[in-house]
């Protein structure tokens, strides 16, 4: 083989190899791109959070119900019981239903 063949040969594997580093230069151009969006994404709710932080929040005592009349006290008292079995019978209907999708197959109970 003589010179000419000798130097397309090399040619041939010098474009070859940078047309894979391209391929895999866009390739992490990509991956950085992603990355890129996610930590903008975090940075935002990183910067609600840190202001959400700084608001103080205003405590209120509980008012005194000694002198209150006691029929409102007992409504208000009854419509927080209300509430607070009404999220408990939805707490047990979830797990009822979460139940009735068991599928012992899963890949966690393996």
């Amino acid at each position: 083989m003589g010179f000419w063949a000798w130097f397309w040969i090399w040619i041939g594997l010098i474009v070859g190899s940078l047309v894979i580093f391209g391929f895999i230069g866009k390739s992490l151009y990509n991956k950085v791109g992603a990355a890129g969006h996610q930590v903008s994404r975090v940075a935002k709710q990183a910067l609600q959070l840190a202001a959400a932080l700084e608001q103080k929040a205003t405590v209120q005592d509980p008012e005194n119900s000694v002198l209150a009349d006691p029929v409102t006290v007992q409504a208000k008292r009854r419509a927080l019981q209300k509430v607070k079995i009404k999220k408990q019978e939805e707490r047990k209907r979830r797990l009822i239903a979460s139940l009735k999708r068991f599928d012992p197959n899963e890949s966690r109970f393996h």
